[in-house]
């Protein structure tokens, strides 16, 4: 009787290599120990994974869902961000992983950005004018809420932490606060 292939292997090895990075980070994470730790071999993992990078861009990539899931999820602008941060906190190593040598192959041109799309789409509804009129604002934001995200994801329990989220928060604020100086507007003719 031929044998039926497992559809779910490739769930159960990123699910055991998630574990792993939770709890041994990235020294902890070899195609061995993954096997291992997904009860099958390591050739099978082999098979599936070419090397630890391929493991580790599946990972991220995960993460890159989960922490999207959570952040289209907020009711408002304000919520997002701080709902970012607080990803940051409560999970350091995952963060470090989407934002890692992982992060151009995960968030690079070209691939899904639903946190995005939602940020812009949102800042339309709420201010006028079309989603890509807020892509500039976007990025501010993002790369104010990522500076801080990535100190907090270090020292998740430090008081410095807290005083970088609470300034972050405020800096945020403000800025949607005076929108109206990021808006993309349209060039006049000939400009």
């Amino acid at each position: 009787m031929p044998r039926t292939a497992d559809r779910g292997l490739d769930r159960r090895i990123l699910n055991a290599a998630l574990r792993l990075w939770r709890t041994k980070g990235e020294k902890g994470l070899t195609l061995r120990a993954v096997a291992r730790e997904a009860r099958t071999t390591t050739t099978t993992v082999y098979k599936r994974f070419r090397n630890k990078e391929e493991i580790l861009f599946g990972l991220a990539e995960r993460v890159r869902v989960r922490f999207a899931e959570v952040l289209i999820k907020s009711p408002t602008i304000e919520e997002a961000y701080r709902r970012y941060l607080r990803l940051a906190a409560n999970h350091p190593r995952e963060y470090k992983l989407l934002y890692g040598p992982a992060w151009v192959h995960v968030l690079g041109k070209g691939r899904p950005r639903p946190s995005k799309d939602w940020m812009q789409s949102q800042l339309a509804v709420r201010f006028g004018g079309e989603p890509r009129d807020y892509e500039g604002f976007f990025y501010v934001i993002f790369l104010l809420t990522h500076g801080a995200a990535s100190l907090i994801a270090v020292a998740p329990k430090a008081q410095e932490t807290r005083i970088a989220e609470e300034n972050c928060i405020a800096i945020c604020d403000l800025l949607l606060q005076n929108i109206h100086i990021f808006r993309q507007r349209e060039q006049p003719a000939g400009a």
